[in-house]
């Protein structure tokens, strides 16, 4: 089975899937919503891509939901999505700015554009993705991207290597200002705990959408890579989440299952086998207990 199929395999995909324009290259893409003022959707399916995009609103609004957080994104937001980030969003209102799009070719050749990409703590699978910017920051923000769009759709030989440079300004703008806002918030041990345990569950929903994992976690599997029992473990994720351990990871998985039956061609049975149920039975009681419907239902 191809593990692939969980998400849009690349800049083509993810683009058509949202209806927008076509991509500059295969690695590589910059627009402007104003490109595409009648074809952007407006509200996704749950979904995965194999990309990195950076988005820069200058106006408007969206609610957004990237793995377990959930954001409410207005005006004068640059925020950042990872292949390991499961997505949603709905736009609340139209939209101006920009968007980039790039998968890991684009800098596997630049060693310093792919060591700010690596580290930045927006492109991780458990970290806060968007930054709101002050309006000096914003203005000169918009400049970046408009330089770097003006860039891209020149007729340099050159103008993909000076994406990579321009790129890379923008990274070291995000990265300062990243830090600014998020680096030196205290955080209790509780908080760290949800952090730790919430990690935990992204990377392992991601290694089973790659199919590096042979069954689904446990949390006392989990309890022990935190280094704290499985009781207090409970007790501290319902006290600051309001739910169970077991509420979010099975809550976590019907979000895979979702994107799954909205955007691939899986039987019912392939879905139940790649998300490390024992049969399509048991998939089927746990989706329909959640959701309240079924698999087949919900597709259809």
């Amino acid at each position: 089975m191809n593990s692939k199929t969980t998400y849009f395999k690349d800049i083509y995909a993810l683009l058509k899937g949202l209806k927008t324009v076509q991509p500059l290259s295969g690695n590589f893409h910059i627009h402007k919503f104003s490109d595409t003022p009648n074809t952007w959707v407006k509200e996704t399916s749950i979904f995965r891509s194999n990309t990195y995009s950076i988005i820069l609103l200058n106006k408007g609004e969206a609610k957004y939901k990237i793995g377990l957080s959930e954001y409410h994104i207005t005006d004068g937001s640059i925020y950042f999505q990872a292949p390991q980030h499961l997505r949603y969003f709905n736009r609340l209102s139209d939209w101006d700015g920009y968007v980039i799009v790039f998968m890991d070719s684009f800098f596997e050749d630049h060693p310093t554009l792919k060591q700010l990409i690596t580290t930045f703590e927006g492109f991780k699978i458990i970290s806060k993705v968007v930054v709101p910017l002050e309006k000096h920051v914003l203005e000169e923000t918009k400049q970046m991207f408009q330089h770097l769009y003006n860039i891209s759709y020149s007729n340099s030989a050159n103008r993909f290597d000076k994406a990579k440079a321009l790129l890379e300004l923008i990274l070291l703008q995000s990265t300062e200002h990243y830090k600014l806002l998020y680096q030196n918030l205290k955080e209790t041990k509780q908080n760290r705990i949800v952090k730790q345990f919430e990690q935990i569950v992204e990377e392992h929903l991601y290694d089973i959408t790659q199919d590096k994992v042979e069954r689904l976690i446990t949390i006392s599997e989990i309890a022990e890579q935190i280094n704290v029992n499985a009781t207090y473990l409970g007790e501290v994720i319902k006290k600051v989440t309001g739910k169970t351990p077991k509420e979010i990871l099975s809550d976590r998985i019907i979000l895979e299952a979702r994107s799954l039956l909205n955007n691939t061609n899986m039987a019912i049975n392939e879905i139940a086998y790649f998300l490390k149920f024992q049969d399509a039975s048991n998939f089927t009681k746990f989706f329909k207990l959640k959701t309240g419907v079924s698999p087949s239902e919900y597709r259809h």
